[in-house]
C-alpha cells in the first residue's frame, strides 16, 4: 500500500469520526441555535400562550361544578354464638376478611352500592326537611330544572316527557307505568355512574364512599339517603330469618300463653263446682288439670327464655356501621380558579407553540441539509 493510499484512507476515517460524534459543544451550539430560532418567533409563541390562556378562562367559567359528599366507614359485625352464629360480619361482605353468605359475600356488597336497584331506592325516598314534600327523583327534576321550558317545548305526538311525567310521594313501585320506570331507570344509571366506593385497605375495616353532583345540597341529602337505605337493606336482608324464627317462637308462646290461661280458668271453674264433693274422682281430675297447668307454665318458661336468648343473639350478629367522617356544608368541589387557569392553560399553549416550531425548525434544517449535499459537484474520477 502506497504512502498516498494511507493518507486518503486517514482522512476518511477522521471525516466518519468526527460525523459520528457529537460533542458537548456542538450540543450547545445546537441549543442556541434552537433558542434563537424560538427568539424570533416569541410573537406566536406569545399569541399562542395568550389564546390558551383566554381558553382557561373560558372553560373555568363554563365549567360545571361538582361536589362531592364522602363518608367513611368502619365496618363491624357481631362475633357472638348461639342460634344466629351463622350470620357474617358486616365487613366480611365487604371483602375484608371473615366468611361469606350468599349473594353478600366478598365484594359484592360494595357492588351493591353501585347497583340502580340501591339507587332507585333512594330515589323513591322521601327528601328528609324540605317543604314542599316530595321524593328524591322530583327533588332531583327540580334540581336540574328539567321542566323548566315545558311549556315552551313542542311536543311531538305520542312522546312523552318529564313534562308529562310526574311521581307521587309513596306511590308504589309495583303501580308504576312504562314511561316512569324509564325515566327513574335512566336516572338511577346516570346518579350510579356518580357513586364510587373504595375499599382504602384490605387489611382494615374501612370503605370510602363518595358521591358527586352538580348541586351541593342534593349530593349531601342524597348521600345521606342512600347510605341509610343500603344499610337498612343489608341489615333486614342479613337479619330476616332470624327474625323470622323470633317471631314464630313469640306465637307459640302466645298460644302457649292462651292455653295456660284457658287451663287455670278450667281448673277453678271445676274446683268451684265441686267443692263440696267427697268422691276421690274430683280429686284425680284437679290433679289432672294442675299437670297440664304446670307442663304448659314450664313450656312457656322455656320458650320466652328461648326468645329471649335469640334476640340476645340477634343483637350481637346484628351488623354495624360505625362511621368515622361524614360530609358536611360546605361540601368539596372541583371548582377551577380563573387565574390558576390561565397560567395553566397559557403554559400548555406556549410549550405546544415551542414543539411546533422547533419541529417546523429542525424539518427546513434537514431539508436544507439534503439539497446542499445533492447539489455539491462530482468530482471526476481521474
Amino acid at each position: 500500500m502506497s504512502d498516498i493510499e494511507e493518507l486518503y484512507k486517514s482522512i476518511l476515517s477522521e471525516d466518519k469520526k468526527t460525523e459520528s460524534d457529537l460533542s458537548v459543544k456542538d450540543i450547545w451550539n445546537i441549543v442556541c441555535e434552537y433558542v434563537s430560532y424560538l427568539w424570533k418567533k416569541k410573537l406566536i409563541i406569545i399569541i399562542c400562550g395568550v389564546s390558551f390562556g383566554l381558553l382557561g378562562i373560558l372553560y373555568a367559567v363554563t365549567k360545571s361544578i361538582q361536589y362531592t359528599s364522602t363518608y367513611i366507614f368502619s365496618l363491624e359485625g357481631g362475633r357472638g354464638a348461639g342460634s344466629m352464629s351463622s350470620l357474617t360480619s358486616f365487613s366480611s361482605l365487604f371483602g375484608l376478611g371473615g366468611g361469606s353468605m350468599g349473594a353478600f359475600s366478598g365484594d359484592n356488597l360494595v357492588e351493591l352500592m353501585k347497583t340502580r336497584a340501591m339507587v332507585e331506592r333512594t330515589l323513591l325516598r322521601e327528601v328528609p326537611n324540605l317543604e314542599p314534600k316530595m321524593n328524591f327523583m322530583e327533588y332531583c327534576i327540580l334540581v336540574d330544572s328539567a321542566r323548566v321550558n315545558c311549556t315552551e317545548i313542542e311536543r311531538e305526538p305520542g312522546k312523552l316527557t318529564l313534562c308529562d311525567v310526574n311521581f307521587p310521594l309513596n306511590q308504589e313501585r309495583k303501580s308504576f307505568t312504562r314511561a316512569q320506570d324509564s325515566f327513574l331507570m335512566a336516572k338511577a344509571n346516570d346518579l350510579a355512574e356518580k357513586i364510587e366506593v373504595i375499599k382504602n385497605d384490605k387489611k382494615l375495616s374501612f370503605v370510602t364512599f363518595s358521591f358527586s353532583y352538580a348541586d351541593e345540597a342534593f349530593s349531601k341529602k342524597f348521600s345521606d339517603a342512600f347510605v341509610d337505605e343500603v344499610s337498612t337493606f343489608y341489615i333486614d336482608t342479613k337479619t330476616a330469618l332470624s327474625r323470622k324464627n323470633i317471631e314464630s317462637f313469640e306465637r307459640q308462646a302466645d298460644s302457649i300463653r292462651k292455653e295456660y290461661d284457658k287451663a287455670l280458668s278450667s281448673r277453678a271453674y271445676y274446683a268451684d263446682e265441686n267443692i263440696n264433693a267427697a268422691r276421690q274422682v274430683v280429686g284425680v281430675q284437679i290433679q289432672k288439670k294442675q299437670t297440664d297447668i304446670q307442663i304448659l307454665g314450664t313450656g312457656y318458661a322455656e320458650m320466652i327464655k328461648n326468645i329471649e336468648v335469640l334476640k340476645l343473639d340477634l343483637a350481637k350478629e346484628s351488623p354495624l356501621i360505625q362511621i368515622i367522617q361524614e360530609p358536611h356544608f360546605p361540601l368539596n368541589n372541583d371548582k377551577v380558579g380563573k387565574l390558576r387557569s390561565l397560567i395553566k392553560f397559557g403554559f400548555v399553549g406556549g410549550f405546544l407553540s415551542c414543539f411546533v416550531l422547533c419541529g417546523i425548525y429542525f424539518i427546513k434544517t434537514t431539508m436544507n441539509k439534503e439539497e446542499e449535499s445533492n447539489n455539491l459537484p462530482v468530482e471526476s474520477k481521474d
